[in-house]
């Protein structure tokens, strides 16, 4: 068995606002087994994030149309079953 994460499912596109929009399942190594999770990641032009100075963490925004945010939705779903296939869940139940 690997001790390494490994993405098992992945999709990105651009979208109409200029940012871009990753979707992944990947298996994740925790103890002596591996556990699925899904990852959802965003670039976003100048002027949609900002860093949060209390603690630095980021916010970021990506506008989409309704015909994009469906598509998201539809690989979140996808690498939510991808993630399911490799294993209990990394966090919760």
């Amino acid at each position: 068995m690997t001790t390494q994460p490994q993405t098992v499912w992945e999709d990105a596109d651009g979208v109409l606002s200029g940012s871009t929009a990753s979707v992944r399942a990947a298996a994740m190594p925790r103890g002596d087994q591996m556990c699925g999770a899904v990852t959802l990641t965003v670039r976003v032009p100048e002027g949609f994030f900002k860093v949060v100075q209390q603690d630095q963490s980021g916010v970021a925004t990506i506008l989409l149309n309704p015909n994009e945010a469906r598509g998201i939705a539809a690989w979140l779903d996808e690498a939510a079953q991808a993630a399911d296939r490799v294993g209990p869940p990394l966090y919760g139940s």
